[in-house]
């Protein structure tokens, strides 16, 4: 049987590929075992690097958020689980919201001003508003074990979608936002979730059926986080998000699927409590 195009990827990206998961995956177990403010920066760095791109690609489309007012709010919306006594996501939005409109009325130029003024809160919603579930995640009873299966599953969603629909896929999932991705490897990735996830059974001596369940989330979630990237993309132009992972693009390309496995993962296990 002839591999269709996809699976053939040249031997140095793979290979690019390969040595940057090598290095990233004990990297983030550790990181996810140590917990607390180990945790947080991690979350942080991730949110940081990847509102970044996202701003970075919007300029290179023609648009002018405010970069660093748009990324202080981001951040606060990271620390405000962290710091929850503090109130902080009551107070980073409305005042950014009147800063932004106060920034954008110094410009001598006001086309598209309120565009940009709604784009500069872009990534607080969508990247640091996704991630930030990652920090309550952990917090929680057997927070080490649910993260940590959000974050295996996820990477197994990942790699078996690629590999199995770059072997048997043939019916497209959205060849419109991403001609590459196949139904067949989105049900391969939700499977290889599913099956991650219940490996985790005798580990943490939490039932098989809830694991399950868990899996099909983070399966699922992590297809559409990938898709919603793609469309983002695609609607700027843009092939990927950066290139500061070799082998796998930018950071945002990284964590796309992971962060709304993440949010999905955190609302089921604190729903079937």
């Amino acid at each position: 049987m002839v591999l269709p195009p996809l699976v053939v990827e040249a031997e140095p990206v793979l290979g690019l590929r390969v040595l940057t998961g090598v290095v990233a995956v004990p990297t983030l177990i550790a990181v996810v075992v140590l917990g607390g403010a180990w945790s947080l920066a991690a979350v942080l760095a991730g949110v940081v690097v990847g509102s970044l791109e996202l701003f970075s690609l919007l300029r290179a489309a023609g648009y002018r958020p405010l970069a660093p007012l748009g990324l202080a709010v981001t951040i606060g919306v990271v620390l405000d689980p962290a710091f929850p006594q503090l109130g902080i996501l009551q107070v980073v939005f409305p005042l950014g919201a009147v800063a932004a409109v106060a920034w954008l009325m110094q410009r001598d130029d006001w086309s598209g001003a309120i565009v940009d003024w709604a784009l500069t809160f872009v990534p607080a919603l969508y990247i640091g508003g996704l991630l930030r579930f990652f920090v309550p995640l952990r917090e929680l009873p057997d927070g080490v074990l649910w993260a940590l299966i959000v974050l295996v599953a996820t990477w197994s969603c990942d790699t078996a979608a690629y590999f199995v629909g770059g072997a048997v896929g043939r019916t497209k999932l959205a060849p419109s936002i991403s001609p590459a991705k196949s139904v067949e490897g989105a049900v391969g990735g939700v499977a290889a979730a599913v099956v991650v996830s219940m490996l985790a059974a005798p580990i943490g001596g939490v039932g098989v059926a809830r694991l399950i369940g868990l899996g099909l989330t983070i399966g699922l979630c992590a297809i559409l986080g990938d898709l919603i990237e793609s469309f983002v993309k695609r609607q700027l132009g843009a092939k990927d998000s950066g290139e500061i992972l070799p082998g796998h693009g930018g950071m945002l390309d990284r964590i796309d699927g992971l962060m709304l496995a993440v949010a999905g993962a955190y609302t089921y296990v604190v729903a079937t409590a």
